[in-house]
């Protein structure tokens, strides 16, 4: 499967804020004002800056909160070193979950005191209800649900035809990655965006004709893989289309690179096209022992993996196949279609990343059509 880079229409680029200081903290920000930007946070918001000169943005929209503002206006600052200097503008609607009783502490102190309320935020948050500073009872997720969608409605009618950076935080980023995906509110937190990620939807319609080209793309900064985030255990898939051009040097080689020194305990082919993708992604790895499926076995392949290894801390497994194929996979694996969604998700180029947890949390996509060479992340520039 190769991906529509002849459609061109809205393209909504979304970069969550650096990391901050309460993100150090291990704290629930919230709408909270007091976090700022760590050191690495300004690095990883200078090198989104960087990155997005390829693409030509025609205007940034930020939460006003001063982690996401901080971001915002490094980014703007390098991409006013290049051909266009977009306008930066502020919207409530992008501004992080609210959260009052819970803003400054731990995530540990809120999973003690709160323990059902918490385990409804992670496990059903469309049914999570918290009282605001006034004691009244509030449903957090749905009504920030409810305000991105209204912003993103009014957005691209608006600017239609244009590409749009929206600098904002893990929850309304998540929220507008759901709706590319067309999942329910359910699934917020089996999509990843770490801080410094950029991820881009394509779209040709709100809400029904949006597509997400690239998810947590992380190569601009020092980070590739995403950090695993529910327990750090069980099985992480590293997926790579087979059928992805082999003139796209660049981002092969990004990867070829990146496998060179990454922890993989095993490596699986479906095909003989996953075979030979798979020999020259392993090209810098002194010995690699590839392992070979059939097409139509690769699902049960991938099953048998994940009961044999949940038991024994993180595991990588590199696979190898087509790229429909890939994402017939994911859409099963992510136990999407059980739920009763129907979803569309392509892998067409460079990585994509799932992570199983050993426990019985839910699957988390944490990349999708990564580590690809500028010129083809998105399409590449109009």
């Amino acid at each position: 499967m190769q991906c529509d880079e002849a459609a061109r229409g809205t393209r909504l680029w979304i970069l969550r804020h650096g990391r901050s200081t309460l993100n150090d903290s291990q704290k629930f920000q919230g709408c909270g004002a007091a976090s700022e930007l760590t050191i690495e946070g300004v690095r990883s918001a200078e090198a989104a800056g960087t990155r997005l000169k390829y693409e030509a943005i025609d205007a940034i929209y930020s939460s006003p909160l001063r982690r996401a503002m901080q971001t915002a206006e490094l980014v703007a600052a390098a991409l006013e070193n290049g051909a266009r200097a977009p306008k930066l503008e502020t919207r409530e609607a992008l501004r992080e979950i609210e959260l009052p009783a819970w803003e400054g502490l731990t995530f540990a102190a809120v999973r003690e005191r709160s323990p059902e309320q918490f385990r409804q935020f992670r496990e059903c948050p469309e049914e999570f209800t918290l009282p605001d500073a006034v004691g009244e009872e509030r449903w957090p997720v749905l009504e920030m649900e409810q305000r991105v969608h209204h912003f993103l409605s009014e957005l691209i009618r608006v600017q239609a035809g244009r590409n749009i950076l929206l600098v904002t935080h893990g929850g309304p980023a998540r929220i507008i990655l759901l709706a590319a995906l067309r999942l329910h509110v359910r699934c917020l937190h089996s999509v990843q965006v770490s801080h410094g990620g950029l991820s881009c939807v394509a779209v040709d319609r709100w809400p029904d004709r949006m597509k997400l080209e690239v998810l947590n793309e992380l190569s601009h900064w020092e980070a590739k893989l995403p950090k695993v985030k529910d327990g750090k255990d069980g099985l992480r898939l590293l997926l790579v289309a087979s059928d992805t051009p082999q003139s796209e040097a660049e981002g092969e080689e990004t990867l070829a690179r990146m496998f060179e020194d990454l922890p993989i305990h095993r490596i699986l082919a479906a095909g003989q096209d996953g075979v030979t993708a798979a020999m020259r992604l392993l090209r810098y790895r002194r010995r690699s022992t590839i392992e070979t499926c059939t097409e139509p076995g690769l699902l049960g392949n991938l099953l048998r993996q994940l009961s044999r290894y949940r038991a024994e801390g993180l595991v990588n497994l590199l696979v190898a196949a087509r790229g429909e194929l890939l994402s017939q996979v994911l859409k099963q694996l992510m136990r999407w279609d059980a739920l009763g969604m129907t979803t569309s998700v392509g892998l067409c180029k460079g990585l994509s990343v799932v992570h199983l947890p050993r426990s019985t949390a839910y699957p988390v996509l944490q990349a999708l059509n990564t580590c690809q060479a500028p010129e083809c992340f998105a399409g590449g520039t109009r």
